[in-house]
């Protein structure tokens, strides 16, 4: 691949974001990105993903305005060609976010505009503390967050800031996106990676069922009527129970807490391994 490249740690993939000198997102990325996603979905031998950008001080600085520009410059077939093209990135950010295994995007650098969205699909940010910047600046432009920021970044930090950062088109120094919730974490460059990869190994040994159906209840049922995610994630928890997954493990559990419960709960709490789920 061209803008990608992708290495493997057992169950843990690296997706290391490459389009020097200033890494923007274009379209030829995008489509690596989704061929990945399409690889990588059902391949049950890896559990969590990690992507990273992979030019000094740069993740994904914003979308390529050249691009976007080239676009717009025919009102016309702007009108009638741009509705897809927006709705198939909303469906590749959409694949990224339900994918049913643990995405974490590791912000090494500049990360704005579509950068930031694709950082939105993600689990979880975690950003390397540095002189660079973070946010979703396209007010400034004259157009807004077509990549699915107007809807996800409400979700995650609420309406109120979100707006002040969508109205104002601001971006932030990653200790400052930390304060907005805007990242999870902000660690020292050199521990970033470590960082990410022990989260990743850790979500790579929780059961693979489990992983998927929690995020499917959160992304699917949270942003609904309280009834309607309750009725998701009693589905969800429908077929976990029904699986092989389940029963094997809550037996496991249940055998060492009668041999000796404080040994048996704090085992379990520290998180256990389970290889990929063959059927129900």
């Amino acid at each position: 691949m061209k803008h990608f490249t992708v290495e493997q740690h057992e169950h843990i993939q690296v997706w290391t974001i490459s389009d020097p000198p200033m890494n923007y997102m274009t379209a030829p990325m995008s489509q690596e990105l989704l061929e990945l996603v399409g690889r990588v979905e059902n391949d049950a031998n890896t559990r969590a993903i990690i992507l990273t950008g992979g030019v000094d001080g740069k993740f994904i600085t914003h979308y390529s305005v050249d691009e976007l520009a080239a676009m717009a410059a025919d009102p016309a077939a702007c009108a009638q060609i741009f509705p897809a093209a927006s709705a198939g990135f909303h469906r590749m950010l959409d694949r990224i976010m339900l994918m049913p295994k643990a995405v974490i995007a590791a912000i090494n650098g500049d990360c704005m505009g579509g950068g930031y969205e694709l950082a939105l699909s993600c689990d979880f940010r975690l950003a390397a503390d540095g002189p660079y910047q973070i946010g979703l600046p396209e007010a400034v432009l004259g157009i807004l967050p077509g990549g699915g920021g107007t809807q996800r970044l409400p979700r995650l930090i609420g309406r109120g800031r979100a707006l002040e950062v969508l109205l104002f088109g601001n971006v932030y120094t990653p200790r400052d996106a930390e304060k907005m919730g805007m990242v999870n974490r902000v660690l020292a460059p050199e521990k970033l990676m470590p960082f990410a990869m022990e989260w990743a190994r850790t979500l790579a040994s929780r059961p693979p069922r489990a992983i998927a159906a929690i995020k499917r209840a959160v992304y699917v049922g949270a942003d609904r009527d309280l009834e309607s995610g309750l009725y998701v994630e009693r589905m969800e928890m429908t077929q976990l129970m029904c699986s092989q997954d389940a029963r094997t493990i809550m037996t496991a559990y249940n055998q060492a807490v009668a041999r000796d419960p404080m040994v048996a709960r704090g085992e379990f709490l520290k998180g256990i391994a389970v290889p990929p789920a063959k059927g129900n």
